[in-house]
């Protein structure tokens, strides 16, 4: 019971994680098509363009998981 509270609360924390990168991910593409920049400039190049889908991608696998420990009957021997 107490290993199920707890991925509960790693569930919330790391979908509100996911939503908050999701939200400033969206307002930076906004932010580059209003000024006709690219997302790469915005980013300060082509790595951190990639780390910041590389984010995204561990920040929803990090939910997927969370979420799954949290919904799945598991028996404590």
């Amino acid at each position: 019971m107490k290993s199920r509270w707890l991925f509960l609360l790693l569930f919330v924390i790391s979908f509100c994680s996911l939503l908050i990168s999701l939200a400033l991910f969206w307002n930076q593409g906004i932010f580059a098509d209003d000024y006709n920049l690219s997302p790469e400039l915005v980013c300060g190049g082509g790595f951190w363009n990639g780390m910041d889908w590389l984010r995204l991608v561990f920040l929803f696998l990090l939910c997927l998981l969370s979420g799954d420990g949290t919904v799945s009957k598991r028996k404590n021997y």
